[in-house]
């Protein structure tokens, strides 16, 4: 189901928490919304899955306007939604079954029809034969696939995820979010995914919207925005996860002061080579290597540019030639 967002505006008192917020998430995939702490990202999911009305705007699933809607029409709309968060939200005095079949109870389902989806959603997330586990013997990652079952019980056409790997070790995320990623495909859910990680939007999301400060300061695919970063904080984000993941190594903290990005399979070309018998410039390289995201080769390198500035520019026209993406920064990453 597409979700249509309309110049959503959200007021604490003086603070503007969504100011003015128009998106597009296209059904029958991944979008990502990311921002650092306090950029509005929870209020924004709070307003798109109706936990919230906003002071200003609209929101639309499908063609339908859901947020003016009266109490009845509202709480049937919510069914078509399922959310997973951060802390998982599970009933400690409830084992795994009980805990997904908790959602049917509510909407009064037939308790045959409860028993076997139960049993189709645990071996939907790969937990057959744990049901009857108490939630305190499971581990963060088997608690948030319980989570996830729970929120697909009434198969909803839209899926939430407020940072819902956040609390979980790296190898336990990388696992979680193709979990989601086969779920939104086998049952065409429209998934948005609420998160400050960089790369959950590499590994996981199709399209992704960043938020700074109540506002969208950049939109579009990931694949795209990994190679040309438009906004600052969105080059903060890429440059933060190039220093930490281990498909791109520094090795040396000074200088830096371009970034060249490749895509695709100019990460396998030799343009620098080239470009240094064309030009006669030097490069410094201060840090390299090649991420996957949404399937595309995405080549980072961090470099200085010599020996002198004409030199630099006529290699900077031939690497933009070539169809590398050139950005200079004042000090590097």
């Amino acid at each position: 189901m597409q979700i249509t967002l309309k110049n959503l505006k959200r007021n604490y008192a003086s603070l503007h928490a969504v100011d003015g917020v128009s998106l597009d998430i296209p059904s029958n995939t991944v979008y990502g919304i990311i921002g650092r702490s306090g950029a509005g990202k929870s209020t924004l999911v709070r307003l798109i899955s109706m936990l919230e009305k906003p002071d200003q705007g609209e929101v639309y699933y499908g063609d339908k306007r859901v947020d003016n809607l009266p109490k009845d029409e509202l709480i049937q709309e919510r069914r078509k939604i399922g959310m997973i968060f951060q802390n998982f939200n599970l009933f400690a005095s409830r084992n795994a079954e009980e805990n997904i079949a908790y959602p049917m109870e509510i909407c009064h389902m037939d308790k045959e029809h409860i028993k076997k989806r139960t049993e189709e959603l645990l071996a939907l997330v790969g937990l057959e034969g744990r049901g009857k586990a108490p939630v305190s013997t499971l581990s963060g990652g088997q608690k948030q696939r319980v989570a996830i079952a729970r929120a697909l019980a009434v198969e909803p056409q839209i899926l939430f995820c407020d940072e819902a790997t956040s609390a979980l070790d790296p190898q336990t995320t990388r696992a979680i979010l193709a979990l989601i990623k086969e779920i939104q495909k086998k049952m065409n859910l429209t998934v948005v995914m609420i998160t400050h990680q960089m790369e959950v939007v590499r590994d996981a999301c199709d399209r992704v919207a960043v938020l700074d400060a109540g506002k969208i300061v950049e939109e579009g695919i990931v694949s795209d925005i990994f190679e040309r970063p438009q906004s600052p904080v969105t080059k903060e984000f890429i440059s933060a996860l190039t220093t930490v993941h281990d498909s791109v190594v520094r090795w040396s903290e000074d200088g830096g002061h371009y970034t060249l990005r490749f895509r695709g399979t100019k990460t396998g070309d030799p343009i620098i080579s080239s470009v240094t018998l064309k030009t006669g410039a030097v490069f410094n390289i201060r840090a390299a290597g090649v991420q996957e995201v949404d399937g595309t080769e995405i080549g980072v390198m961090i470099t200085d540019i010599g020996p002198d500035k004409q030199i630099a520019a006529e290699a900077i026209k031939a690497l933009r030639n070539e169809g590398v993406v050139v950005e200079e920064t004042e000090e590097g990453f």
